[in-house]
């Protein structure tokens, strides 16, 4: 198999038309890309049908994972991954990826219910850059943060950042590009979303941003220990990276956005990188409370400053099993926060503060919720590794 696109959904997935319109039209092999399809409990039942008459209509087959058949499949055949995902979660997407264990394609492609072919370019044609080796734009900033957003024409001309990009570097991760040509392996692209794109609830309520098109139309790799946010709609992963990739509960609604970074810090360690670049999509944005969204991302967005921090600090030994070093790097981190924790003490000698300051008690509570709270993240991720290890112990695959 080429190319399997994964998506969940409790809609009828009317997105898919236009997906596979796209396919047939650039005349892609129906036998070597497929769709994946997983429900979940507020699925409607049309939707089994629908994906029958779109298979039908343009010829990619398309599997529908209905909840029984995920219960007798995955959990006869992987219990212990299958324990990870509850119901009602966008997470269960991720069950995609475990059906494609035993093939793993050539890459595939993670898309939400909400995202529809907005122009007349090959969708697949943008995401073939995924695990292969090719000359591209390689990008770096002074604070090895770059914001590709920056690429983006919004409707007002404000500035804005991805969802989950560190709030320390916000103003200066902008600043100071540099671009270079070089050749490198492209393990995973995270595609331009247009219209509504993947920022923070912070943001969606300060300003309505609107993205109209993109200046840069080819695509911007990553320079070594530069990272940059990739989520995990209209993104590819190449075929070694799919079983690396989880999303854990603990992680919250940020939780993909962490998984990239960990991700793009695997590839540097084996002088690969990960691009943001062509295919297109338009987001037609499923409903949200923002204020609601704003609670379930505020943590993390305390937390991230200080997991990038140890992110970029870690140096990786293992540089011939991705597998094994994506371990290790979950075990640094671990290590890291323990020296943290032990240094993270109230002061007792606080001095009189402004009524709006935070007491040096606060902050210490603050940060002992942040260590819990990132280690819970890689504790759960480091089981799913551990499971992973066993399933592909005596496959060629790492």
């Amino acid at each position: 198999m080429e190319t399997a696109i994964i998506t969940t959904t409790i809609n009828v997935p009317h997105f898919l038309d236009g997906i596979c319109k796209n396919m047939k039209k650039f005349h892609h092999d129906t036998n070597k890309n497929e769709v994946i399809v997983i429900a979940d409990l507020k699925t409607p039942k049309e939707a089994a049908s629908y994906c029958k008459k779109i298979t039908k209509k343009y010829g990619f087959k398309i599997h529908f994972f209905d909840i029984d058949f995920q219960n007798k499949f995955f959990r006869k055949k992987y219990k212990k991954l299958y324990s990870l995902f509850p119901l009602n979660d966008a997470i269960r997407k991720l069950l995609g990826s475990i059906y494609l264990f035993d093939n793993l394609p050539s890459r595939l492609i993670f898309i939400d219910d909400d995202n529809y072919i907005c122009d007349e370019k090959d969708f697949l044609k943008g995401h073939s850059i995924t695990n292969k080796s090719k000359n591209l734009k390689i990008v770096s900033s002074k604070s090895k943060w770059p914001n590709l957003y920056k690429f983006f024409k919004e409707r007002s001309d404000v500035p804005f950042y991805p969802r989950g990009y560190p709030w320390k570097h916000r103003n200066i991760g902008a600043k100071n590009f540099k671009i270079r040509y070089g050749a490198k392996k492209v393990i995973a692209n995270c595609g331009y979303i247009l219209g509504d794109p993947d920022i923070d609830a912070s943001s969606r309520l300060f300003w309505p941003i609107e993205t109209l098109k993109v200046k840069e139309k080819t695509h911007l790799a990553l320079d070594k220990d530069n990272f940059f946010p990739l989520n995990d709609q209209n993104t590819s992963l190449a075929k070694e990276y799919i079983p690396l990739y989880f999303k854990p509960m603990a992680g919250g609604r940020n939780s993909d956005i962490w998984t990239s970074y960990l991700i793009e810090k695997i590839s540097f360690n084996f002088n690969e990188t990960a691009s943001y670049g062509p295919s297109f999509l338009k987001q037609i944005r499923n409903k949200h409370d923002y204020w609601k969204d704003y609670e379930l991302e505020k943590l993390h967005n305390i937390a991230t400053d200080l997991f990038a921090d140890i992110l970029s600090k870690i140096k990786i030994k293992n540089k011939i099993n991705k597998l094994d070093a994506f371990i290790e790097l979950c075990e640094s981190f671990i290590s890291t926060l323990n020296q943290i924790s032990k240094k993270n003490k109230v002061s007792k000698n606080e001095k009189t503060r402004h009524y709006q300051a935070i007491s040096n008690k606060e902050l210490t509570n603050r940060n002992f919720e942040t260590i819990i709270y990132i280690r819970k993240y890689i504790v759960e991720y480091g089981i799913w590794l551990k499971e992973v290890q066993k399933i592909f112990k005596n496959k060629d695959v790492y």
